[in-house]
């Protein structure tokens, strides 16, 4: 039997049952996706990680070796989003709904580069159809998950300080990083920048899961049992 929850300064713990089950399989579904870009890369010949787009791993006609555990991570990614927009939202403190909706946008942005991957060589927009809608999906998607870390850092400013501030250090990193990458700022290592800010901007979403994950076990342990 679940605890009863309880409104404190921190948030809203121990949390529900679905609560938990969107953080954990957020947690899970971002280290896999980073995973399986790292993995991916290594095992595909002609490919190099520094210099080459994450999506080229999964370009119309990539190898199996490569595609297929970037479609899965992206799936699993953007599924997780869905989810853990409104367990977020309903866990933190504070108001708004910039953050989730953040995430939200995050989540549709990973789903929708699945839907239209891009060509073979990744070439941009006004190529393709395809390339013209990958670059457009993944420019919401990335421009949401570098961004909901900062609107959530204001949402909690008042109540949780220490990870506000954390939030405010991890998404200024992961913005500023993007925009180097987006305008070109560093003429050298494009799929290094792009790896970089990517992971900088998912740590996020794996401190804020494992901030959520220990809060909770520490309210169940301290609830009074049933």
């Amino acid at each position: 039997m679940e605890a009863a929850q309880i409104t404190t300064r921190e948030g809203n713990f121990p949390v529900a049952g679905w609560v938990r089950s969107a953080v954990w399989f957020g947690l899970v579904a971002v280290v896999l996706y980073v995973a399986g870009w790292a993995v991916a890369g290594q095992r595909r010949e002609d490919y190099d990680p520094t210099e080459q787009a994450i999506s080229e791993l999964f370009a119309l006609g990539a190898p199996w070796v490569s595609r297929g555990p970037l479609v899965a991570g992206l799936v699993l990614s953007g599924i997780a989003f869905l989810w853990l927009a409104p367990a977020l939202h309903r866990t933190l403190p504070g108001r708004g709904l910039p953050g989730p909706v953040l995430v939200v946008l995050a989540g549709l942005g990973t789903l929708g580069v699945v839907a239209a991957p891009c060509t073979d060589g990744c070439p941009g927009a006004d190529t393709s159809v395809t390339d013209t809608w990958h670059a457009i999906t993944a420019g919401v998607g990335y421009t949401a998950l570098v961004l909901a870390p900062l609107a959530f850092a204001w949402r909690i400013r008042v109540e949780l300080p220490g990870l506000a501030r954390w939030s405010a250090i991890i998404g200024g990193t992961g913005l500023v990083l993007f925009g180097v990458y987006t305008v070109g700022l560093v003429d050298a290592a494009p799929g290094l920048q792009q790896r970089v800010f990517n992971t900088v901007a998912d740590a996020w979403y794996v401190l804020v899961a494992v901030w959520v994950l220990r809060r909770d076990h520490r309210a169940r342990r301290a609830a009074p049992a049933p």
